[in-house]
C-alpha cells in the first residue's frame, strides 16, 4: 500500500452553500439550459472526421462552428416567396412595372413583383413579340 492518495478539494463556494442550505437559505442555481441532438452523422462522418484532422479540434466543437459559419451565411440572404399570380395578371403588373424605366433584368422584375421568373420570362418574351419591350443589345 505504498500509493498515496491525493484528496481534491471542494469548490469555494460548496461549503457556503452548504452552510446556506443547513440554513434554510435558497442555493443559487445555474441557470444554464443546454440542447443535445441526436443526430445520425453515418452520410457525413468522413468529411467530419476531415474537418476534426485538419483543424485539430473535437467532433462537437466542429459541428458547432459549421451551424454558426451556416448560419452567418444565412443572416444576409432575403427568401423571396412568390405570389400566386394569373398569367394576365402578371402580364399587367409587369407592364406597370416596365413604364418609365429604360432598362430592367428579368430578375429585378421577379424579385420586385414577387412573381416566378421563369414565368416573367415567358411574360416578356410575350412582350417582345408584341412589340412592348426589347431585348437588351
Amino acid at each position: 500500500m505504498g500509493g498515496k492518495t491525493s484528496k481534491r478539494s471542494a469548490p469555494a463556494d460548496f461549503y457556503t452553500n452548504l452552510y446556506n442550505l443547513y440554513n434554510g437559505e435558497e442555493i443559487p442555481v445555474a441557470k444554464t439550459q443546454r440542447f443535445v441532438y441526436p443526430v445520425d452523422l453515418t452520410e457525413s462522418l468522413d468529411d467530419l472526421n476531415v474537418i476534426t484532422e485538419k483543424l485539430g479540434g473535437s467532433k462537437a466543437e466542429a459541428i458547432r462552428e459549421a451551424i454558426k459559419h451556416y448560419a452567418g451565411d444565412l443572416r444576409g440572404l432575403e427568401v423571396l416567396t412568390y405570389r400566386e399570380v394569373s398569367q394576365g395578371d402578371a402580364k399587367k403588373e409587369i407592364q406597370r412595372y416596365l413604364r418609365g424605366k429604360d432598362r430592367v433584368r428579368a430578375d429585378e422584375i421577379s424579385d420586385a413583383l414577387r412573381i416566378d421568373f421563369h414565368l416573367v420570362n415567358e411574360l416578356l418574351l410575350e412582350l417582345w413579340q408584341e412589340g412592348w419591350v426589347e431585348p437588351e443589345r
